[in-house]
């Protein structure tokens, strides 16, 4: 399959890199950037493309992997060299399966929201089709995701607090990692072995939440004795909000979610 990637970001090399994987596929890539375009190029043995139209040009599937506030820019551009038959998949946060469909006059337009982790594998994308698209092509969507990490397919309306969630989520969980690093430093642990400790706490901690069945709350139960140093931690985590101050951070993203959709609203 011929695809083209508009975009070779962070999220855009991680696309590249999950096409690159799965392997059969001729991949072009554009981006602004001519260094950022000939390294990724190079990383992933793709051929880089010179102008939008040329990164279009033949490709069954186009991976818009812009900015929200550059969408509208690349869309125009993508539109102009585009066949009828290209299947377009946005990773632009905010931007809706209408603002594609009217900027880019197809159907065949799918939104989709990875996170960072994707870079590695391990991402978490969710994605969101119009109901007539047909099943053949979110099939197709859904094996082009694969590599990048877990894959969901969700209502459109679910697509902002997706966003807010598990889009802006890697960036939580890094300052949690942070602040559980710094902790340990100030009680007088080596700077390097307190990182370590509080990476692959976390990273061990998820792995049971997604493999034991449980709900997160029974394992936390089962690990807490009481009048233990958990149970006295878990107190001043409580006591400082930590769970208001998570739900208020997901609140905002999808927000900005929300907002940047409104932003690019034809």
């Amino acid at each position: 399959m011929k695809i083209g990637v508009i975009g070779v970001g962070n999220m855009g090399e991680a696309l590249v890199r999950g096409i690159a994987t799965a392997g059969g596929h001729t991949v072009g890539v554009y981006d602004l950037r001519g260094d950022t375009l000939q390294a990724v190029a190079q990383r992933y043995h793709a051929r880089p493309c010179s102008t939008v139209a040329e990164v279009v040009e033949g490709a069954e599937v186009v991976l818009l992997a812009v900015k929200p506030q550059q969408m509208a820019t690349a869309m125009a551009a993508a539109t102009a060299a585009g066949p009828g038959e290209t299947l377009w998949v946005s990773v632009a946060a905010g931007v809706t399966l209408a603002t594609l469909r009217a900027n880019l006059a197809s159907d065949r337009v799918v939104r989709v929201m990875p996170n960072t982790p994707a870079l590695i594998g391990e991402g978490m994308i969710c994605f969101a089709t119009p109901a007539d698209l047909p099943a053949v092509q979110r099939d197709r969507v859904a094996l082009l995701l694969a590599p990048l990490g877990r894959v969901a397919q969700v209502d459109e309306g679910q697509m902002d607090a997706v966003t807010g969630l598990s889009g802006s989520g890697p960036a939580y969980g890094l300052l949690i990692i942070e602040a559980l690093a710094e902790a340990g430093i100030a009680e007088g642990l080596a700077a390097p072995l307190a990182l370590t400790l509080a990476a692959q706490t976390l990273r061990g901690a998820a792995t049971l939440a997604l493999t034991s069945g449980d709900h997160p709350a029974l394992l936390r139960q089962r690990v807490t004795s009481p009048g233990g140093t958990t149970a006295r931690g878990l107190a001043a985590l409580e006591a400082g909000g930590v769970r208001a101050a998570v739900a208020a951070a997901v609140r905002a993203a999808t927000a900005r979610s929300r907002e940047l959709g409104r932003a690019t609203t034809p």
